[in-house]
């Protein structure tokens, strides 16, 4: 069987949890350096090219993970990063839709444990800071991760 988009652990795609943030109004994206504090984390992020290449960014620090490299030996990536970007996009105030699965339903029996989700978020931190996300997107990023661990980690079995 196929790990699609939803074995990556998608915490990113946790980022539902930001999805109260106002829609990006019409016209051009700025970037994160000039977004400064105001504006959707979408516009912070500096818009879909930024989230883009952090996603690749990432993507590729977890298939270099040997903490969880093998939980992606199966993933079609190339399908993990369009959903991990549109999610992200969508959660953060984006023009995108994200139509991946939810988290609970997405993890459900894999079996993952809370020192894999710690290494996907390090992994997701250093592919941040390297495309120059500033500290407070950083932290509602991740904070938006940390707060789907239940819907990802599962409880070792009795």
């Amino acid at each position: 069987m196929r790990l699609e988009a939803r074995s990556i652990f998608l915490p990113l795609l946790v980022l539902a949890a930001c999805a109260a943030t106002p829609p990006v109004p019409s016209g051009p994206e700025t970037s994160a350096a000039s977004a400064g504090s105001g504006g959707t984390l979408y516009q912070r992020l500096g818009g879909r090219d930024v989230i883009d290449a952090f996603v690749a960014t990432f993507v590729a620090n977890v298939g270099r993970d040997p903490r969880i490299q093998l939980r992606f030996l199966f993933t079609d990536l190339d399908s993990l990063r369009a959903h991990l970007s549109a999610q992200i996009c969508e959660a953060t105030g984006g023009p995108c839709k994200y139509t991946g699965k939810p988290m609970k339903s997405g993890h459900v029996g894999m079996h993952i444990r809370d020192a894999e989700f710690d290494a996907m978020a390090e992994d997701l931190a250093a592919a941040l800071k390297a495309h120059g996300i500033g500290p407070r997107e950083q932290q509602e990023l991740l904070a938006a991760i940390g707060s789907m661990r239940t819907d990802i980690v599962e409880a070792p079995s009795p």
